[in-house]
């Protein structure tokens, strides 16, 4: 499937935003966002497994799941604030323990307890296929403003560039079934 790449940028007060097109349809895009069975299969960057997934894609609906690499598991739970189909998500989510209990940041020892991530997703139509823009801040203001929020957002640049990256992988490969499957 052909993908056409395109760089991430960052703002301090923005935080970081990348975009993509993917030659799959916005329907099906949507699909592999806000269905753990997809989610779960490229959702991370490269080397990271999704475990203990669950979604539930509607204003209020929870979004919880750890990310485990070689070093161990970061696990993160939030609430999505905005699910518009085939359009738009929006969802926050903070770092906390198997338990659901707020911890800090894996990689970031001073990260503030109180600090979530915001992620907000835009698909649009392109020459036939999906644009699709991924937009991270740090909230509230005070912990983007924070040393290890500015530490995080190239990290988090790096990360959604290859959470993209596996996403592309991810829709080919279910393309190529649904095409086999006809």
């Amino acid at each position: 499937m052909p993908v056409q790449k395109s760089g991430g940028d960052a703002t301090p007060a923005e935080g970081v935003v990348v975009s993509r097109v993917f030659d799959a349809p916005r329907a099906l895009v949507f699909e592999v966002w806000t269905q753990a069975e997809h989610f779960t299969r490229w959702f991370g960057p490269h080397g990271a497994e999704i475990v203990d997934c669950e979604l539930d894609a509607r204003p209020g609906g929870i979004i919880r799941f750890g990310h485990r690499v070689p070093e161990g598991t970061a696990y993160l739970k939030g609430t999505f604030t905005e699910a518009v189909q085939d359009e738009r998500l929006v969802f926050s989510v903070g770092f906390v323990d198997e338990h659901g209990v707020p911890v800090r940041a894996p990689l970031f020892p001073d990260w503030p307890l109180d600090a979530s991530i915001e992620t907000i997703v835009t698909l649009d139509d392109v020459d036939g296929g999906t644009k699709v823009t991924v937009a991270h801040r740090v909230l509230p203001a005070d912990a983007a403003s924070h040393p290890a929020a500015k530490r995080w957002s190239p990290m988090a640049r790096e990360g959604a560039m290859q959470v993209l990256d596996r996403l592309g992988e991810h829709l080919s490969m279910v393309a190529r079934r649904k095409g086999s499957a006809t």
